[in-house]
């Protein structure tokens, strides 16, 4: 089980942008290396007092296997447990019927996990979030 980090949440990276608003943001991770069940890939990072209104994945990894996507509290909070492999359709908070926008009390990442054992050994995985933030 790794901790894997796109570029939008390496160190140094502000979340969010605007602190009143809604912000988009777009994250891109390249797949060098093969994942396995419980990998975690760390893609937008989420600033605290915010709420997720959309989020949406395009998964081009070669291979078979499921994810989820959510954060650190629930790894399924935005896409429950869902077949991915090269060339799906985009994935979006709709995959999830139990979705119930949330606000986060601390500053926090939407990951996606791996939740079977896979055979992604490269690729590449992209995010598209709306985060909203009141003033």
């Amino acid at each position: 089980m790794a901790t894997l980090i796109s570029p939008d949440c390496s160190a140094g990276v502000q979340p969010g942008g605007l602190r009143v608003g809604v912000v988009s943001k777009v994250a891109t991770y390249s797949i060098n290396a093969s994942l396995s069940l419980g990998d975690v890939i760390q893609m937008i990072k989420v600033p605290k007092n915010s709420t997720v209104t959309r989020c949406d994945v395009r998964w081009n990894g070669r291979g078979v296997g499921s994810i989820a996507v959510g954060d650190g509290v629930s790894s399924g909070r935005y896409i429950a447990d869902t077949a991915a492999s090269a060339g799906i359709a985009w994935l979006g908070i709709t995959s999830n019927t139990a979705f119930v926008p949330y606000t986060y009390s601390t500053d926090d990442t939407i990951d996606i996990t791996v939740s079977q054992s896979v055979t992604f050994s490269s690729g590449s995985v992209i995010m598209i979030a709306d985060i909203t933030m009141d003033p």
